[in-house]
């Protein structure tokens, strides 16, 4: 869910603003295209938290003299809340075979008993303020991401061309030379530079490529992913009028345990559905 999440927060940061000192003339107008696209992308922002969905991934394992090998690949059955505290990550596959019923039902209890924990916490308080408390902080937290990685890229209009069959606006994007980012999501995209294509008749980011240009620190058990790494992102229209990511994709060197190897990572998004 959390790659979800910043998924969609780096593509909308690309699109929300852009700065061109020199665009082409055959482009749409700048300032009606761009606020047509901000409008699009708060849209699907506003909502994600209504689509549960279903996220494949194939886990990384480094061993100690260095060897990246892949393990389980596992299918899971995401269900969000604007709570991050009350999202449910269900192991539904692994390794292309179903998890059994007792591990699903594990699963519903021990969520159970999570949500239980978190309601007596509510209910300590004796209010609702402490839920209040805690939706309004992930609030912040979302705005301060996407104002740091606003801050910390440059953008530019580029060029016009079809991507599957549709006119595309082609924008690119790169780091400020003097940016100084305080988040996560801003010192990761701060290594990156590339180009997002955003449909010019839906005014919807479809795609995303970068490539770092700098190593990238991380926290856990990956510490730094190096100059060179491609990315990429998908977006795909889930319903009428409503875009979500469906894949991330990431391919290059990586470093853990003191040791440099090389990966291909991907993560894709599907079956996305209301909830009630």
């Amino acid at each position: 869910m959390k790659s979800c999440r910043v998924s969609s927060v780096l593509v909308a940061c690309v699109a929300l603003t852009v700065q061109s000192a020199g665009q082409p003339v055959d482009l749409p107008d700048r300032q009606t295209f761009l606020r047509e696209t901000r409008e699009s992308l708060a849209r699907s922002q506003q909502v994600w938290h209504r689509y549960a969905y279903k996220e494949r991934r194939t886990d990384l394992h480094l061993n100690p003299f260095g060897r990246m090998g892949t393990g389980d690949t596992r299918v899971l059955e995401v269900r969000p809340s604007p709570n991050p505290q009350l999202t449910y990550r269900r192991v539904i596959e692994r390794n292309g075979a179903p998890v059994s019923q007792l591990e699903l039902d594990r699963q519903d209890a021990d969520y159970r008993a999570r949500i239980s924990r978190i309601e007596r916490g509510y209910a300590n308080a004796h209010d609702a303020a402490r839920r209040e408390q805690d939706e309004l902080l992930a609030r912040r937290r979302a705005q301060m991401i996407i104002d740091d990685v606003l801050n910390t890229l440059q953008f530019d209009l580029v060029r016009r061309e079809r991507r599957d069959g549709r006119p595309a606006i082609v924008v690119a994007f790169s780091a400020k030379p003097n940016a100084r980012p305080t988040t996560r999501e801003g010192r990761i995209v701060k290594a990156f530079k590339g180009h997002v294509w955003i449909d010019e008749a839906s005014h919807e980011v479809t795609y995303l490529s970068g490539v770092a240009t700098d190593d990238v620190s991380f926290a856990g058990f990956i510490a730094k992913i190096y100059e060179g790494t491609e990315a990429i992102v998908d977006r795909r229209e889930i319903e009428p009028g409503v875009w979500m990511p469906s894949r991330v994709s990431l391919k290059g060197t990586v470093r853990a345990l003191f040791r440099k190897a090389q990966f291909d990572y991907l993560i894709e998004w599907f079956d996305y559905r209301r909830t009630p």
